[in-house]
């Protein structure tokens, strides 16, 4: 199984003190009133990511955000999922459909 969660926010089930207190050491943040866990630092994200994974025993994906529309979006929709070194991970990409435009990705290729 895999879960496919939006490093803004996602909600995990209740968990023991300890690993609350590990998880933020790992990078996340906790909103108490929304009760939505966010990512706040990619430092140890394989180690995030695996703990996350434990506590909700399937494997965790990330969807991307794009730089160009904002919008979010699996990696497993892009043409370049083999290729990519960062898929998965809570990073920010380029969506398909931006990258289907010229002009958007022309722009995008000008930042680099």
């Amino acid at each position: 199984m895999v879960a496919v969660l939006n490093k803004k926010g996602f909600k995990l089930p209740r968990v023991e003190k300890e690993k609350f207190i590990s998880l933020m050491h790992l990078g996340l943040d906790y909103n108490r009133e929304q009760g939505l866990f966010s990512i706040k630092s990619c430092n140890n994200i394989e180690n995030l990511m695996d703990t996350i994974g434990s506590i909700l025993n399937a494997e965790v994906v990330f969807l991307q955000t794009c730089t160009r529309c904002g919008k979010d979006f699996p990696c497993s929709n892009c043409k370049y999922n083999e290729l990519c070194t960062s898929k998965d991970l809570p990073f920010s990409c380029v969506c398909p459909q931006c990258l289907q435009d010229r002009k958007q990705y022309e722009e995008y290729l000008m930042k680099f």
